[in-house]
């Protein structure tokens, strides 16, 4: 009889002690699939778009002044390496000329280039003027070369719409025509408008153009 009502006594005292939470076990101890708090997720988030300035294309370097005599087909066309040192492709969307007197911009136009300098899109030796230059409108001849075959022609590409992937040599040819009525146009630089990832850039090259009809001073 004493054993009974002892077993009695300590199941009464394990239901005491298992309904105030003393001995209770959590249902999800280790938060297996538990839905995460608002500040945890807040906290992380995709970074932010690099700066890259203002013109990150630096199309305002290496500036030079050309002046050249307008050719018997109508216009001359003139050259600028443009690198793209940034982690962005950049696609290029218009270009113009800068603050024009005289001349207009008949077609620009873009074709691969090198890091030592610009292969003209028309054939003809590289130029030591620093990545600017001038193109007939004809292919110059090419001297054969004993050690090296010649790489085949690239032909250029319009220039709008172009996109220069990171790390990328171009040329920007742009083909500049005298005004009718005029002898002579000068232009202050080259202004291209370009874009990646929703953000706009302005550049000018700083290449001071003047053409004439009857030749330089």
């Amino acid at each position: 009889m004493a054993v009974r009502s002892a077993a009695l006594m300590c199941g009464a005292l394990l239901t005491a002690l298992l309904a105030s939470g003393c001995m209770a076990v959590e249902s999800n101890p280790l938060d297996v699939n538990s839905p995460r708090m608002q500040e945890n997720a807040s906290a992380v988030q995709q970074p932010a778009t690099a700066d890259v300035g203002d013109d990150p294309l630096n199309l305002a370097e290496n500036g030079a002044t050309l002046c050249s005599t307008q050719p018997g087909i109508g216009f001359q066309e003139f050259t600028v390496l443009v690198h793209n040192e940034a982690l962005e492709t950049f696609t290029l969307d218009d270009v113009t000329l800068q603050d024009p007197d005289g001349l207009t911009l008949v077609s620009a136009e873009v074709s691969p280039a090198n890091r030592e300098g610009h292969h003209k899109a028309h054939g003809g030796e590289e130029g030591d003027d620093g990545g600017h230059g001038t193109h007939s409108a004809e292919p110059a001849p090419a001297a054969p070369s004993a050690t090296a075959s010649a790489a085949a022609p690239v032909d250029p590409v319009p220039a709008d719409g172009y996109a220069v992937s990171t790390h990328e040599y171009v040329n920007l040819v742009v083909a500049v025509s005298i005004a009718e009525g005029t002898d002579a146009g000068t232009a202050q630089g080259i202004t291209v408008a370009y874009s990646t990832g929703g953000q706009e850039f302005t550049g000018t090259h700083p290449l001071v153009i003047e053409l004439t009809r009857e030749g330089c001073a």
